[in-house]
């Protein structure tokens, strides 16, 4: 099992809609790839927190008409959650994304299978990019790790 990437990173609200690409060179020979992808916190648990960001979004994307009755229920939208998603591209272009919610992911792709979101194929040699969304980060730090190791013959199918 060979490391090929090991990544840790903070964001901050300023992060949101933004992009983090990594780019790493596979050398040739390996057959499979598994990677680790995890971010926390998820949640924004803090209510009196969480009130003025939910009551802001409110105004901000529910027609006026409508406000009024979204406003008082704002706990409905509590809590508010970090969101960061994943995509893969090989040497030859896009190889999938797991645009997905839970803040702790494993992923695998090989010649024969890959994960949901992602599509089989030779790993090939070259330069690889794994690029990280921030989709948004409502938290004051959201800290991510991502790791890409070469996977052994008996990879185990994730899709966390």
């Amino acid at each position: 099992m060979r490391e090929l990437l090991a990544v840790e990173g903070a964001l901050t609200p300023l992060s949101s809609k933004t992009h983090i690409t990594y780019q790493l060179y596979i050398p040739e020979g390996i057959d499979n790839l598994e990677i680790d992808f995890a971010y926390d916190p998820k949640t924004m648990d803090d209510k009196e927190t969480s009130k003025p960001l939910i009551e802001e979004a409110i105004r901000k994307y529910v027609a006026p008409a409508l406000q009024e009755i979204y406003l008082p229920q704002w706990e409905k939208f509590h809590p508010l959650q970090n969101l960061l998603t994943l995509s893969v591209d090989d040497p030859d272009g896009f190889r999938g994304s797991a645009h997905r919610h839970p803040n702790h992911q494993r992923h695998v792709l090989s010649p024969q299978t890959a994960s949901p979101g992602f599509f089989a194929g030779k790993v090939a040699e070259g330069v690889w990019k794994v690029t990280i969304s921030v989709h948004c980060v409502v938290t004051p730090e959201c800290r991510y790790r991502l790791r890409i190791w070469e996977g052994g013959e008996n990879h185990e199918m994730a899709s966390v």
